[in-house]
């Protein structure tokens, strides 16, 4: 089998065992999850939706090869992330930019403000971003020093901006879902 059939293997027998487990007995040890956190990558991973199958998935492969499939999707998952906002100097992501600037600019002034950009940010999921972060975000964004950003700004600095938090969005995501349980 070539490596990719190996891993889509891995991957559907994984589903279907954890598949099962969701519908385990109580009684079934390792298969239900207690509601409590690990520490994998020196963090918090969180039991969640996810959990029945990861632990499942274990038991049945190993968690060595559970790690290396997790580990393996997570590079995939970033790989489409970096596609996907690499496709801002396009037609199409110059679209969707200019969309985001639009709704980010709350009174239609044609700039963004800090607080419009730390409301654009929260909207977006960015919740993990603190007041420092957006401060440093917008500071970068604000090539001419006018306490504005405009959409030539936006434009240049959202791709970074979007790249580096999405993927720690879908980190949080990941572990509030229970996949690195």
């Amino acid at each position: 089998l070539t490596p990719d059939l190996r891993m889509m293997r891995s991957v559907v027998l994984f589903a279907l065992v954890g598949a099962a487990a969701a519908f385990a007995p109580m009684g079934m040890p390792g298969l239900r999850p207690a509601r409590q956190t690990v520490t994998m990558m020196g963090k918090e991973a969180k039991d969640g939706l996810f959990t029945p199958i990861v632990k499942a998935g274990k038991k049945v492969l190993g968690e060595g090869t559970v790690t290396k499939i997790r580990g393996d999707i997570i590079g995939q998952h970033s790989k489409v992330i970096s596609a996907f906002v690499d496709t801002s100097d396009t037609p199409f992501g110059k679209i969707a930019l200019k969309q985001i600037f639009k709704l980010a600019d709350k009174d239609n002034n044609g700039v963004l403000d800090k607080a419009e950009l730390q409301d654009a940010l929260k909207r977006l999921g960015f919740t993990h971003l603190g007041d420092k972060q957006i401060e440093a975000i917008f500071e970068r964004a604000d090539a001419d020093g006018n306490a504005t950003i405009d959409l030539e700004e936006f434009m240049a600095e959202a791709p970074k901006t979007l790249r580096t938090n999405l993927i720690k969005l879908a980190k949080t995501n990941g572990n509030d879902l229970g996949f690195l349980s």
